[in-house]
């Protein structure tokens, strides 16, 4: 046990963050004030016995936290070096990784389980840090029981690496378990592969049939059924592409603009030949009729001799002799008439053949003209028909070109085909693999371990717990892993360290818990930091506003006793994890027992972690 004793605002608490910060910390927490002003670089000496290593880091600039400069050196019996040494040769990361293989970590990984976000996490000296601090606001703290366990997302690593470093999974089970998650994402991966080449050989088959169908549409291939997948690739793959077959378009539209001019006037004439037939027959019925009155008129004259026999009795009438009051016309103005009645119907008589050969001429002409236009609409059908083939094999060649053109792109993008003949086979060996490893990992087998590892532990906690005066002592107690707490189990059920009172047992158990913990990792040649720092574990009975040059006797007898009790108990852990362990202890209080003053490496009363010359 080594002793830093003194006064407040010595500097001495100072020293855990100095320690934090040369053990490859991000920030300096070191306070602002005397020892950010007059300090240059920070400095810590490890002594592993054989060799030492002296690491320092410059102080950051005022106003900053965070400083690059490091200095490492190691070497045997090494001192710490001149100042006008320290220059930097080493990078933060470079310090973390040295310090970790210094300390005896191995690889490891934890591995996240499955579902979860957070990326696995490898403990280094970093994490083997945090079970070896115990700064002044940790150490009576009733919520959180390690160093720094109150930043974010600390908690979850202190869980995470703890079963490593307690040894409850040691550096086989953690590369075994590193191969069963690469193992397992490897599987995942071929299993993605293979869902996504099922995903794309469907859809291939469909565009197959699809493009096969389309090219049986344009006449490329031949009709029926789509054949196998591979069958019809082949089949499309030598239709090769379009090929221009050089058919000009035919020159239609002058001789169709001809012919329909020349239709127009054989309509023309084919109407003008139709109003004269029609004429003619108007004409040829009027004659008829003009006949058929005059035959009559004449038949009503003639046969029946009614006209007079004497012209002297013009006003008698022929019938009955009466008295006429009208005259009649004369028999001989009856015969003119009736001469002359004759005479036109003999000139209508010989006009009626005339006007039926005219007609038979016209009735010719127009059967010549229909017949004429006929020819001239089945020549203007053919000419509509060899524009419509055109069209229709200009059609036919532009859809061929362009399903040449689609073929050959569904070609193109179609996926490659992988050789698949050992896929699987190689997912079977993964699951397999995956299997065999999963039945190593036994996870009720970690679990056993950590439960007896921590059963130990509580132990170690409850035999402690007997020599100092705390409100559970006798209990049986154990480290949660769970809630990173201190339990104790009483018959009255477990009693978590949040809800224990006084700080005299909240300092207690942390104490107890840490010496515990350093016991085991002792025991175990776990890769841990073998030195344990408790700043003011004494300041639930004498805290700093009492402090009276370090003398506990002004204390009443009980918290003197707590305080004796409390320095025995850590002294004495350290004399039995020693050698090759060192406890750090920094206090207001100065015990004036042998064993106590024996351990004072440092006493601050006048003096402090920075010389009064250093600053004058």
């Amino acid at each position: 046990m080594s002793i830093v004793t003194g006064a407040s605002k010595t500097g001495k608490s100072s020293l855990i963050d100095i320690i934090d910060f040369c053990m490859g910390g991000s920030e300096c927490h070191v306070a602002d004030g005397v020892i950010r002003r007059f300090v240059s670089w920070y400095g810590v000496l490890f002594d592993r016995g054989d060799t030492g290593i002296f690491v320092a880091r410059r102080n950051p600039p005022p106003g900053q936290s965070r400083s690059p400069d490091i200095y490492l050196e190691t070497g045997d019996k090494l001192a710490s070096p001149d100042f006008d040494k320290l220059t930097k040769n080493i990078t933060v990361d470079a310090l973390e990784a040295f310090l970790t293989s210094a300390l005896g970590i191995s690889e490891n990984l934890h591995s996240v389980p499955e579902g979860q976000t957070r990326q696995p996490l490898s403990a280094n000296v970093r994490h083997a840090l945090l079970f070896s601090l115990q700064d002044q606001d940790e150490i009576d703290s009733r919520r959180v029981l390690f160093h720094r366990q109150s930043e974010p997302f600390m908690p979850q690593a202190i869980k995470d690496v703890l079963p490593y470093f307690l040894g409850a999974i040691d550096e086989e089970r953690l590369r075994r378990q590193s191969e069963l998650d690469n193992a397992r994402r490897e599987l995942r991966k071929l299993e993605k592969r293979e869902a996504q080449r099922d995903a794309v050989e469907s859809l291939s088959l469909s565009r197959t049939n699809d493009i096969y169908r389309e090219a049986q549409a344009a006449g490329l291939v031949g009709s029926g059924p789509v054949p196998p997948i591979e069958q019809a690739l082949a089949v499309l793959r030598a239709v090769g592409p379009a090929v221009d077959e050089g058919i000009s378009e035919p020159d239609v539209q002058q001789p169709l603009g001809q012919l329909r001019a020349e239709r127009r006037r054989i309509r023309a004439q084919l109407a003008q030949v139709r109003e004269e037939i029609r004429q003619a027959r108007e004409i040829e019925e009027a004659a008829g009729g003009f006949m058929d009155e005059v035959h009559e008129q004449a038949a009503r004259l003639l046969p029946i001799g009614l006209l007079p026999n004497s012209p002297s009795e013009p006003h008698s009438c022929a019938l009955c002799g009466s008295e006429l009051h009208e005259s009649i016309p004369s028999a001989e103005e009856i015969r003119s008439t009736l001469e002359e009645v004759g005479g036109q119907l003999e000139k209508v008589r010989r006009e009626v053949p005339r006007l039926q050969n005219l007609q038979v001429d016209l009735i010719q002409r127009q059967a010549a003209i229909e017949a004429a236009l006929r020819e001239n609409q089945r020549q203007i059908d053919d000419l509509v028909a060899k524009e419509g083939q055109f069209r229709s094999e200009q059609d036919a060649r532009l859809r061929r070109a362009r399903t040449a053109g689609r073929i050959a792109y569904f070609l193109e993008t179609l996926p490659a085909n992988e050789d698949d003949t050992n896929r699987d086979g190689a997912l079977d060996a993964l699951r397999k693999k995956i299997g065999a490893l999963a039945e190593l990992l036994d996870p009720d087998e970690v679990r056993d371990r950590l439960a007896s590892i921590v059963n130990v532990i509580g132990a170690y906690m409850s035999e402690y717990s007997d020599r100092l005066d705390l409100e559970h002592s006798g209990s049986n107690l154990r480290l949660d892993i769970r809630t990173l707490a201190v339990v104790a189990d009483t018959i009255d059920g477990p009693v978590p360290l949040n809800r224990m009172g006084s700080g005299e047992n909240w300092v207690g158990y942390h104490v107890l818990a840490h010496l515990s913990l350093h016991k085991w990792f002792r025991q175990k040649r776990r890769p841990v930091p073998a030195f344990l720092i408790f700043d003011q574990p004494s300041q639930a009975h004498y805290p700093p506003e009492r402090d009276s040059n370090g003398d506990v006797s002004i204390l009443q007898d009980a918290d003197r006793e707590a305080v004796y009790k409390l320095f025995k108990l850590i002294a004495d852990v350290a004399a039995e994890l020693s050698p090759g362990f060192q406890i750090i202890v920094i206090d207001h209080a100065d015990l004036k027992d042998p064993w106590f003053s024996g351990a004072v490496v440092e006493r601050w009363r006048g003096e402090a972690l920075v010389p009064p010359a250093w600053i004058s």
